[in-house]
């Protein structure tokens, strides 16, 4: 297997892989999933814990509507080496292998919910959550709503155009006016890179920072 590495390894040295089974972790507030009739499944950022990422998005609870955040697979201690821990999507090193792995994984996490066949589905990305969430959304799940906060989209769409599964009908790409790490012109890049979509993508730009906006959030769910 060619695993693209971004760095030369040592001399005499190489590399191997090896697929293996492990135990990933997902989080819900709101409906039982196998009681609603609407779930939103929201990736969170680097170094996010997602349980504490549900708790300040409380407001967008309501009846039957679900709320799952899966954990990205790499977990460590966000400061030093003990404390809080956060968790990450993927790394620059093994990244197209990294990529598989995490659309495998969030697509064996789907399935096992057996998710009613009118059940309506929202994904939304938050930071680094952004690229996977597109990666997923590109890889031809069946979701009605997509909502990409203050993120990038995969690079690699430069060169070849996404697709798109029928189902979804909306597309919200959110940039808040004071966003430090997501910059207006990356925000124009996305929508350079989905323009082809027409009236289904939406821009967004409120005011605030680098975070979740829930009253935005409440509008565009509602």
């Amino acid at each position: 297997m060619d695993l693209k590495l971004k760095y030369p390894l040592p001399e005499n040295i190489e590399c191997h892989t090896i697929e293996v089974t492990r135990t990933a972790r997902w989080f819900n507030i709101g409906a039982a999933v196998s009681d609603c009739d609407e779930i939103v499944i929201i990736l969170h950022g680097y170094g996010q814990h997602p349980s504490f990422m549900l708790s300040g998005i409380r407001d967008l609870e309501k009846p039957r509507r679900s709320i799952c955040a899966p954990e990205g697979l790499s977990r460590f201690y966000v400061r030093g080496s003990s404390g809080r821990v956060g968790a990450s999507w993927m790394t620059r090193d093994v990244r197209d292998q990294e990529i598989n792995d995490h659309i495998s994984y969030l697509n064996t996490w789907l399935q096992s919910l057996n998710l009613k066949r009118k059940t309506h589905i929202t994904l939304i990305g938050f930071s680094q959550g952004v690229a996977t969430a597109a990666r997923w959304m590109a890889s031809g799940i069946e979701i009605d709503r997509v909502i990409f906060l203050s993120g990038t989209l995969p690079p690699e769409w430069k060169d070849e155009k996404p697709k798109i599964n029928s189902r979804i009908d909306e597309i919200h790409i959110v940039r808040p006016s004071q966003d430090e790490y997501y910059s207006k012109t990356e925000h124009n890049k996305s929508l350079e890179l989905l323009k082809y979509c027409g009236s289904m993508i939406k821009s967004h730009e409120p005011e605030g920072t680098h975070k979740i906006n829930v009253a935005l959030l409440m509008q565009l769910l509602s």
